[in-house]
């Protein structure tokens, strides 16, 4: 079967799945809602799972789960596909978890998945003012790759190459009320409900990042397995300081994202509950700082093997491409043009 994105619009547009979503978003175009289900929907027949994302809500954590439920193969790294810092961070390359999507699904599947009662369909999502903290500390405030960009944009230049200067949480914020449009932007600080395309898509649970292990137990009932499921680490950001949201940037927080809050019930004012009780430093366990930098440090060398290679590549077909022959016969060209040395006399 071929692609999804690689199909035209009218094919798409007949996909009981996305006919299903544009009811409740007729704003978006097959095409972003053909993106959005081929890259976020996981589905496995076998264990009777339908999965949609959330980019910093747990997603890591289940996509590592639905690749043992699969028997995945070893991770890939291809460098062009996404920009990385952390090998573990290369399970977000969509072939790397190896289950189909929803538009994979012919259109009987796709039907039974989205409606049979032994069917777990669920998501999960996170309190909008932690959720959007996350994205700032793990893509903005360090200069993630793929996302230097921003900094550029709002500090007016790249970071110095000594005593960097960090773009602030508020100038993030900035940034972010200036996206033309939240229900289709970069999917870590897109609006959770048009991620998840709700209520568009019949769920069965809705967890909460607040209450991962609840949702972990229902997986494990729904698997019938008969010991807990095994919660990682997951991407967590570590460090940054004191909570960088008080009452006036709570206010701009929720005014953006007030659709999140009425949809998955998260009080107004739990910005209050998320505050940071220590001081101002940023403390990082020595483990975790050495873990994160040496993560950083092989793909830097990963990158510097996979340059090479690539360059010797070029070499060896330089070596008998037209490229070298123009350049031979332009020099010969050049030698022939160039007028002759005046004998002397």
């Amino acid at each position: 079967m071929s692609s999804p994105e690689s199909r035209p619009d009218a094919a798409l547009a007949r996909s009981h799945t996305i006919q299903l979503v544009r009811e409740s978003f007729p704003h978006l175009d097959v095409r972003t809602i053909a993106r959005r289900l081929s890259y976020g929907s996981f589905v496995s027949l076998e264990h009777k799972i339908l999965y949609l994302e959330t980019p910093k809500a747990a997603c890591t954590t289940i996509k590592s789960l639905l690749r043992d439920l699969s028997g995945a193969p070893p991770i890939e790294y291809p460098v062009d596909a996404l920009r990385e810092s952390r090998r573990d961070m290369f399970i977000h390359i969509r072939s790397n978890v190896p289950v189909p999507s929803l538009l994979d699904l012919d259109e009987q599947t796709q039907r039974h998945v989205l409606t049979a009662p032994d069917f777990l369909r669920f998501c999960i999502v996170r309190n909008p003012y932690t959720r959007l903290v996350s994205a700032w500390r793990n893509k903005i405030m360090l200069c993630e790759p793929g996302y230097e960009h921003i900094y550029q944009k709002v500090m007016g230049d790249m970071p110095a190459l000594h005593s960097k200067k960090t773009l602030a949480f508020e100038q993030f914020l900035r940034f972010i009320e200036n996206e033309p449009d939240l229900r289709c932007c970069n999917p870590h600080w897109r609006r959770q409900v048009d991620l998840l395309l709700y209520p568009a898509i019949p769920y069965t649970h809705i967890g909460k990042l607040e209450q991962l292990p609840m949702t972990m137990d229902v997986i494990a009932k729904h698997l019938g397995a008969t010991n807990p499921l095994r919660v990682g680490r997951s991407n967590s950001t570590a460090g940054g300081g004191r909570d960088p949201i008080d009452a006036a940037i709570a206010g701009r927080i929720y005014t953006l994202y007030a659709q999140d809050f009425d949809a998955f019930e998260y009080d107004r004012a739990s910005w209050q509950n998320s505050r940071d009780s220590g001081d101002d430093r940023a403390v990082v366990a020595e483990t975790r700082f050495i873990d994160e930098v040496v993560e950083r440090n092989l793909i830097i060398s990963y990158l510097y093997e996979q340059h090479a290679a690539a360059e010797a590549r070029y070499r060896d077909c330089y070596r008998f491409s037209l490229a070298r022959v123009r350049h031979g016969l332009s020099r010969v060209w050049d030698a022939v043009r160039r007028p002759p040395k005046a004998t002397p006399r």
